[in-house]
Formats: C-alpha cells, sequence, structure tokens
C-alpha cells in the first residue's frame, strides 16, 4: 500500500485483506481500502464497535465481523486471500 496516510488518520483495530489486495478494517463498522490507499468502501455494522474482521466459508467469500455485542456475517463478492 502506497498511501497509508489516510488509514492512519483513523483508529482501526483489526484488518484482514482480500484477493484483489483490498484491506478491510474494523473500527466503527468496516472500512476497505484499495492497494493505494484509497478508501473504496464503508459498510455500517449497527453496534458502537467492530474488534475483529476475518474472510471464512467454503470459498472465503463471508466476512465475519465481531461487534461490541454480536458476530456478523456478509456475503461478499470477492475472496478473502488465501496462504
Amino acid at each position: 500500500m502506497n498511501n497509508t496516510s489516510r488509514i492512519n488518520r483513523t483508529y482501526h483495530t483489526a484488518m484482514t485483506i482480500d484477493s484483489r489486495g483490498d484491506v478491510c478494517l474494523t473500527g466503527k463498522g468496516v472500512t476497505v481500502f484499495d492497494p493505494t490507499g484509497k478508501q473504496i468502501e464503508h459498510i455500517d455494522i449497527p453496534e458502537p464497535w467492530t474488534a475483529n474482521v476475518c474472510f471464512g466459508g467454503k470459498d472465503r467469500r463471508k466476512l465475519f465481523v465481531t461487534a461490541s455485542t454480536s458476530v456478523y456475517t456478509l456475503q461478499m463478492q470477492v475472496k478473502g486471500i488465501t496462504k
């Protein structure tokens, strides 16, 4: 990622990366940045805080998000990275 200054201006607690190289960060919802550091999406989660995030499921297209009181799953169009 070339432009980390935009990401560093906000507080994030966890991250995961998808197969396109986009970074998903938690904090208040899930914020997604492309490999250049540009914010490309924000996923609202109806909780005060999100703590962890990871891809899972059979095809790694399900995003798991832990929040203040619940765990959320979101079906994604992109897969999480593999080892």
